[in-house]
């Protein structure tokens, strides 16, 4: 199910705009992060041609086996990490509001001090996000009475710029955990008809996301399974 999950994902023109995107910029590709997760050879071009996909350990007698592929460069931002003690955080949170009980779930991300304790700084990354709320995305909840947002869970990456999230597989993790949520609490209102189960207008992750699969699996991996999978 995982391999032809990525099959199709590298079919898609979005992750193939992803994967030259991030190839271009030296840094990790999403169909790199998907065979380091996975285990398997989907970015292995070369491979593919030459049909050498076995470890030396298995590869049978009189066949040729894979080299392992050279170690990727170190991204501009690890090194700028590395320098600066900085990464960003990626952090899930929900707000409830008791008039209608029902909840809201979203994520948010935040450059953060990695010599600094990483909860507090989640923290602030949810309060930072929780005062912006109305004001700068259309899909939010505009019902008033939500109490005050509450963490989740968090993960930490190197993308300093926001532009390069999708290097970072915490940023998938993070995804993943979202929809995760808003399923857990009922679906958000594009799926389901009323009366509504959750503040959240739209999903987290389009069902046809072509990533979709991948954020689920990666956020199951970490923090285990909240709901199962509901794209397509």
């Amino acid at each position: 199910m995982a391999g032809g999950a990525v099959v199709a994902a590298g079919g898609s023109v979005v992750l193939v705009c992803l994967t030259v995107k991030a190839a271009m910029d030296g840094m990790e590709t999403p169909i790199d992060i998907a065979d380091t997760f996975y285990g398997t050879h989907f970015g292995d071009i070369h491979g593919w041609v030459q049909g050498c996909y076995a470890p030396n350990a298995t590869a049978a007698k009189g066949t040729r086996a894979s080299t392992p592929p050279a170690p990727l460069p170190v991204p501009e931002t690890g090194r700028d990490r590395d320098k600066e003690g900085r990464g960003r955080l990626y952090a899930t949170y929900t707000k409830f509001n008791p008039t209608s009980s029902r909840h809201y779930s979203g994520r948010t991300s935040m450059v953060v001090d990695l010599r600094k304790p990483l909860r507090p700084q989640a923290e602030q990354a949810v309060a930072t996000r929780d005062s912006n709320h109305h004001t700068d995305e259309g899909d939010e909840p505009k019902t008033p009475g939500f109490r005050q947002a509450v963490l989740d869970e968090f993960d930490v990456g190197t993308a300093l710029d926001y532009a390069n999230r999708y290097s970072d597989i915490a940023y998938w993790r993070i995804r993943g955990r979202e929809q995760q949520l808003i399923d857990f609490y009922g679906s958000a209102q594009s799926d389901t008809r009323e009366p509504y189960r959750t503040e959240n207008v739209n999903r987290g992750v389009a069902k046809d996301n072509p990533l979709g699969r991948l954020f689920h699996d990666a956020a199951t991996k970490k923090w285990g399974q909240l709901h199962p999978y509901t794209g397509n």
